[in-house]
């Protein structure tokens, strides 16, 4: 007996390559291992080295797990693989396509980055019919261990679809394993509207948890905390729209009151990246959306001064 749910449109096991083992890759990656999925990880020599000795543990609400999953190296690549996931950070994207070199013109390529730009890079890579669009939800941190701790109760959920719109069918068999993990997934038909939703999302928490350097929570409980996160959502939410990619009020009011909810202890990655002294992605998210802002001459006055916080503190992370 063959459980059919993991296999490709021409009856082969369908095979999944992730680009990275950190808080996204590691975590969905590894629950897709755990439920039965063939995942290998594309992985640097010192993170192969790490994961090998300690395995890749997840601390999680959806229950802990702790695998041995199958690492390989740049120069063992060979293109064999139907699924793609590209899991790094933005700023390292340049550096994971010269590593995926030996699979161009094989397999769908999902990339769970931020912002929208990449995207050129990658069509000009893969071709643009290869490339479809997707995102993650989570809140999670990588330990110096290896080991990778999901924070809170909220959805832990990966969105994706084709670019298009119209030509789904192609995700379905990997649409079908994602459903056999423990994490939520969306196969959408608006994934253009969702990349961008996602990008006004993350600006607003990351902008606002790297302003004030702490959780949402903290935030809150000061006068005009929670005004401030509002109309920091307002300015990138008007920038989307300004580009025909609108959030209707009911969806939007639900989203504020979920990020300005009394003791939550959400951070953005990006502070925890701070937290760690490590380089962040705040171009990528603040800076591409503050460029969007300025050619249809929309206004965002906070999402500015986080942009230039995060730019004094990688100042001061380059001279240190």
């Amino acid at each position: 007996y063959r459980n059919l749910t993991f296999f490709n449109l021409v009856g082969e096991m369908m095979k999944i390559l992730v680009v990275g083992i950190g808080g996204i890759g590691g975590f969905f990656g590894g629950f897709l291992h755990e439920s039965g999925a063939d995942v290998t990880f594309l992985v640097r020599p010192k993170r192969k080295k790490i994961v090998s000795e300690n395995g890749l543990k997840i601390i999680s609400s959806l229950g802990n797990i702790n695998i041995q999953p199958n690492l390989i190296l740049a120069d063992e690549l060979q293109p064999i693989y139907d699924v793609v996931l590209i899991s790094c950070k933005t700023f390292d994207l340049k550096q994971a396509l010269n590593d995926l070199s030996a699979i161009k013109g094989k397999g769908i390529i999902i990339p769970f980055l931020n912002g929208i730009e990449h995207f050129r890079m990658l069509d000009k890579t893969f071709g643009e019919e290869n490339v479809m669009g997707g995102l993650a939800i989570i809140s999670s941190t990588l330990h110096q261990d290896g080991s990778i701790e999901h924070f809170g109760n909220l959805r832990q959920n990966i969105t994706f679809g084709n670019r298009d719109n119209k030509k789904n069918d192609i995700l379905l068999p990997f649409y079908e394993i994602c459903k056999k993990s423990k994490f939520d997934v969306t196969l959408s038909e608006q994934i253009n509207s969702d990349l961008w939703k996602k990008w006004v999302f993350i600006s607003t928490v990351a902008g606002a948890t790297t302003l004030f350097g702490c959780s949402l929570g903290d935030i809150v409980k000061h006068n005009f905390g929670e005004k401030i996160i509002s109309d920091l959502y307002k300015e990138c939410r008007l920038i989307a729209e300004s580009y025909g990619y609108t959030i209707e009020d009911e969806e939007a009011n639900n989203i504020v009151k979920s990020i300005t909810a009394p003791g939550s202890p959400i951070k953005a990655s990006m502070q925890r990246d701070v937290e760690k002294n490590s380089f962040t992605e705040h171009e990528e998210i603040f800076g591409d959306l503050i460029s969007k802002a300025n050619i249809n001459k929309i206004e965002c006055p906070i999402l500015m001064s986080c942009y230039v916080k995060m730019k004094v503190y990688q100042e001061t992370l380059n001279l240190n």
